[in-house]
């Protein structure tokens, strides 16, 4: 009994500092292994130098503030930006925080010039020339779903729940603006009815939706089935056109070229390859991995050295732009089968030697290497410390959706329903799904829950699975039905 009693107490402190004011909950460099769902650096410690003098520099060239906002410059010297690179901003403000320096400070004033450069429709604008110069357009989807991410990420991060209630309301603004109600994505909230017809599928990031469910709740089967579906259908079918698997810069509504003249991986798509992956090593989404398998084999066959775009999709002709842009977005295809070892390191030493370099390619050199790096782990799932333990259980089940009912809150309660998985426990509990054949299909969780969670099943096929919840004092296991 005292032995639990400490370590109760031990769960208590540990809960009070991950959500404590100001802190730096989980600091760089984390070096994760994703729970095996990818193949990473072989040297992440001293790849995780190399970012953060990358890093450095693009704080020194890109990150410009003015009282309380700041923005990412377009380029070094430029006083002209974009909300992809506000995006870009948020997230890397979250990642490189460590022990020392937390970078929070200036993720807020970034947070804030998005703020005060929002437009009616409560999203920001998609281009401002100045810090403080407003101007009546359009938001793009790109900058807002990273933001978004970035503000639940923040939350696990800095501790703060104002970015939790921040991120609700703007994906809730991004669903009204930037969605359409099949769950098809809109490049941005003022494109009419051309926006139906004409998507980015590099705006889409299949590896937030399960995050997007579990913070807006009202609408978690649009964000964890119904958008997912829709445009993950567009990426297949546009990595289904071509031999190489690449994805297009710009599609029809049907996930088809737009037209047949440009059919390029250009410098809108690389941002695909980047988000599949981190859908991969998030959450093991196995459709994700299946794009990212078909783009590594072509990726495989071309050294790093070589590696250039934009990119012909059809003929895999490479073009002439030797940069970060398409080398590190065509490593990340490389995560997907450890055969690629070698070719992963290879591509992100190439990535090093190209030093510093303008707005767009460092900040995509950034994301990327965190991701293959073990850097870039999805806060929300995080390891965290050991939790309380509990005691056995009395079980009944419901045949529509296989719920789990606990005495006393004794046992994880389970309910399944619209490929969400809510899970009700807490304290320490590892979380797998395997297929029939006894193999782990993917790993939900490892880790400290605090009560009530909600877990996405996207990506894994339809079928008959079996989820297993493992806690010091009970295990258990529940059959369910994906459709």
């Amino acid at each position: 009994m005292k032995a639990i009693a400490k370590l109760s107490i031990f769960a208590a402190l540990s809960a009070m500092s991950v959500f404590a004011q100001g802190t730096v909950n989980f600091p760089f460099p984390q070096m994760s292994d994703y729970g095996g769902n990818a193949t990473l650096l072989s040297d992440k410690a001293k790849a995780s130098e190399d970012l953060k003098k990358q890093f450095a520099y693009w704080m020194q060239a890109m990150y410009n503030e003015s009282g309380d906002v700041a923005g990412v410059r377009s380029n070094p010297g430029s006083d002209e930006y974009f909300s992809e690179g506000v995006g870009y901003g948020m997230l890397l403000m979250v990642y490189f925080s460590d022990k020392t320096t937390s970078y929070q400070s200036q993720f807020d004033k970034i947070w804030n010039f998005y703020k005060k450069m929002m437009n009616e429709n409560n999203l920001m604008v998609w281009k401002v020339t100045n810090l403080s110069n407003k101007q009546d357009q359009g938001a793009a989807l790109d900058g807002d779903i990273d933001a978004a991410a970035a503000l639940i990420m923040a939350y696990y991060q800095f501790g703060d729940e104002k970015y939790k209630e921040d991120a609700k309301k703007l994906i809730q603004a991004m669903k009204q603006h930037e969605f359409e109600s099949n769950g098809l994505h809109l490049p941005g909230d003022k494109w009419g009815d051309a926006g139906k017809n004409r998507k980015n599928p590099g705006y889409f990031d299949p590896a937030y939706m399960p995050l997007f469910a579990a913070v807006d709740t009202e609408n978690a089967e649009f964000w964890s089935k119904t958008a997912y579906e829709a445009n993950m259908n567009l990426y297949e079918i546009s990595s289904g056109e071509v031999s190489t698997g690449l994805i297009d810069d710009w599609m029809n509504k049907n996930g088809n070229s737009w037209t047949s003249e440009n059919d390029e991986f250009h410098y809108d798509a690389p941002r695909a390859p980047w988000r599949n992956a981190k859908a991969v090593c998030w959450h093991g989404d196995q459709r994700a991995l299946a794009i990212d398998k078909k783009m590594a084999e072509f990726v495989s066959k071309i050294s790093a050295a070589d590696m250039k775009g934009p990119i012909s999709r059809s003929s895999g002709s490479l073009g002439n732009d030797h940069n970060s842009t398409f080398v590190t977005s065509m490593m990340t295809a490389l995560i997907s089968d450890a055969k690629y070892q070698s070719k992963l390191d290879e591509y992100w030493a190439e990535a090093v030697k190209l030093g510093d370099e303008n707005y767009f390619n460092q900040s995509l050199k950034l994301l990327n290497g965190l991701l293959v790096s073990g850097n870039m782990p999805n806060l929300a799932a995080a390891q965290a410390g050991p939790g309380p333990q509990s005691s056995s259980s009395t079980v009944t089940q419901s045949s529509s959706t296989q719920v789990l009912v606990a005495k006393a809150a004794a046992a994880p309660a389970l309910s399944m329903s619209n490929r969400m998985l809510q899970v009700n426990f807490a304290g320490r509990a590892r979380i797998d799904v395997f297929n029939l054949t006894g193999s782990v299909v993917k790993t939900l969780w490892n880790g400290h829950l605090d009560d009530n969670r909600a877990f996405g099943l996207q990506g894994i096929p339809d079928g008959a699975y079996v989820v297993r919840v493992q806690t010091a004092n009970s295990t258990v296991m529940r059959k369910i039905h994906l459709q």
